[in-house]
């Protein structure tokens, strides 16, 4: 039988939404590692340079608004929730007032499109603690039904590609030019060996290569931010700052930075590459567009949409 959905949940990672908020947010985030609160006060600071706190709760309460309005007038008229790791509305505060609601059957969409033990799974171990807490609370079960890989599909692709041409309109005729232009994708770096023993390298790589195909653009160079964790340990490279550092005025004039990783703007886009790496292109020479991030792009919403009629249909 088809299923039926009482709500669609939306899961992120959250992110401080004041500035008072900024250190326990990163406390949370850093728990259990032993960082000491002088490195996590140091961090802050990067929120200083974006106003102190991170737009992200608030641009994806917007993509979670704009779906359910798209959902109701195709016909689905569910509830759609948010669900952060790190940030209320919490993963399994929001489980349990659904619970409580009744809402026994969830349709999840994990908010990020390259799937890792950091950027899926964690997210999936929330869900199953947010459900082991609705057992010991005698609440009601959840059935949760997660939305399928969705890095090649193409609304996600068609979003990505459509602010690239934007990010290229604001070039000149002369930057424009295969030779003094170029395209860098960007997405977070992870440990090389969760990469590599996850899907996300692949993945990443396959976003890339259909949204330069959509773009018309065979030429382009892959890059990756917010490294963190110990020296020692080997990330996915190149870092996109020392990546621009490498590149001479002589031989190039300009790059639009994609960060197809990201679904909104938060620290990661907003102080990693509206920041760091501008601040490197300009001293470089360098003309820097960063191109926006999918956001509540029609066809990205459309392409979540359809996730979510799929599996209603789905025997």
């Amino acid at each position: 039988m088809p299923k039926s959905f009482d709500a669609v949940l939306l899961i992120g990672f959250g992110g401080p939404e004041k500035p008072e908020d900024v250190v326990p947010f990163l406390e949370d985030v850093t728990a259990g590692r032993g960082i000491p609160i002088e490195r996590l006060k140091l961090v802050a600071k990067q929120y200083e340079k974006i106003g102190g706190a991170s737009p992200y709760n608030k641009l994806t309460r917007e993509q979670a608004d704009a779906l359910q309005k798209l959902l109701k007038s195709r016909g689905l008229d569910i509830p759609v929730v948010l669900g952060f790791a790190h940030y209320a509305p919490r993963i399994a505060d929001t489980l349990i007032e659904l619970a409580k609601q009744n809402k026994t059957n969830v349709f999840a969409i994990v908010m990020a499109p390259h799937r890792s033990p950091a950027s899926f799974d964690k997210y999936v171990n929330k869900v199953n603690e947010g459900l082991e807490i609705l057992k010991a609370q005698g609440l009601p079960a959840l059935e949760i039904t997660y939305a399928p890989e969705w890095h090649t599909r193409p609304g996600f692709i068609n979003a990505i590609a459509d602010h690239v041409k934007e990010g290229y309109a604001q070039l000149s005729d002369e930057e424009k030019s295969r030779h003094r232009a170029e395209l860098i994708l960007t997405a977070h770096s992870i440990p090389r060996k969760m990469a590599h023993e996850s899907p996300y390298s692949k993945q990443f790589e396959e976003t890339c290569q259909l949204v330069t195909e959509k773009v018309g653009m065979p030429y382009y160079q892959t890059a990756f931010t917010s490294r963190s964790g110990k020296p020692e340990e080997v990330w996915l490279e190149p870092d996109l700052t020392q990546f621009i550092d490498r590149r001479t005025y002589e031989t190039l004039a300009a790059c639009v930075v994609a960060p197809v990783g990201f679904l909104v703007d938060h620290v990661e886009v907003l102080y990693d590459i509206d920041v760091l790496a501008r601040d490197k292109a300009n001293w470089k020479g360098l003309h820097m567009v960063r191109a926006k991030t999918v956001g509540t792009h029609p066809s990205f919403i459309a392409m979540l949409a359809g996730l979510v009629e799929e599996a209603q249909e789905a025997p």
